[in-house]
């Protein structure tokens, strides 16, 4: 037995060194904002955001996160993807806590109810000719219908769509118009709609090259129209 797990080791090792080092990227980001606004609410004040991504072809592993300076919001985010043509496939899983939780933390706590981690599949049209998207987010584990008896019910299928028009000024100037809706009586209105128009976004990003380091800068104009509630955000950070 242990010959052939050394075998298989083996196998998977060579595997790994003959990877083609021209398919196979790093990068990562930090930036910080006013705030931290998620499909329409406001999950935190002043933030930093930082964030490294491996790629090997069209495959995508990235962590990120979103960490309050106040020490109330602390969120820690993994998302592997896939790229096909205009399409990318993705399947996320987002850990989130707050400090006025009175349980222990933990994040390898995965049962329903006591969790603090909801996974999302989603898919992402991006034409390449087109100054247009549209992506496609469901919760399909970590997201529960409350009953009527106060228990947990099936998962939610909770689901967010979101269209994007831009325009490109330049390679790293983009204006953007976001149209976000929640479907299929989502926790984003509580259950209680089918349908509804919760995130509007109007947002202008500029990144400054300085060599191999990007300075990206942001600003947008948020509304939710479901809730009636406004923001402006702004951020800069570093990349590479």
């Amino acid at each position: 037995m242990k010959i052939r797990l050394l075998f298989v080791f083996a196998l998977v090792l060579s595997n790994v060194l003959h990877l083609d080092a021209r398919k196979f990227s790093v990068s990562g980001s930090v930036e910080t904002y006013t705030a931290y606004l998620w499909r329409g609410s406001k999950e935190c004040g002043a933030h930093a955001a930082p964030c490294l991504s491996f790629s090997y072809g069209n495959f995508t592993l990235q962590s990120y996160g979103f960490i309050s300076y106040d020490g109330y919001y602390k969120e820690i985010d993994w998302d592997i993807s896939y790229k096909v043509g205009d399409f990318t496939f993705h399947l996320a899983d987002y850990y989130a806590r707050l400090s006025t939780y009175q349980t222990p933390e933990n994040y390898f706590d995965f049962r329903k109810g006591s969790t603090n981690h909801i996974q999302e599949v989603i898919l992402c049209y991006e034409p390449r000719k087109l100054p247009f998207a549209i992506r496609w987010f469901t919760f399909v584990n970590g997201d529960w219908l409350p009953q009527a008896d106060g228990t947990l019910g099936r998962a939610s299928f909770s689901s967010y769509l979101e269209p994007e028009i831009f325009y490109q000024f330049k390679e790293n100037s983009r204006l953007s118009l976001f149209c976000g809706a929640s479907v299929f009586k989502g926790n984003y209105t509580k259950y209680t709609k089918d349908f509804a128009v919760i995130h509007l976004e109007l947002r202008y990003r500029h990144q400054f090259m300085l060599g191999k380091v990007n300075i990206p800068v942001q600003v947008s104009f948020v509304t939710n129209p479901y809730s009636g509630k406004t923001w402006l955000n702004a951020g800069a950070g570093i990349a590479f």
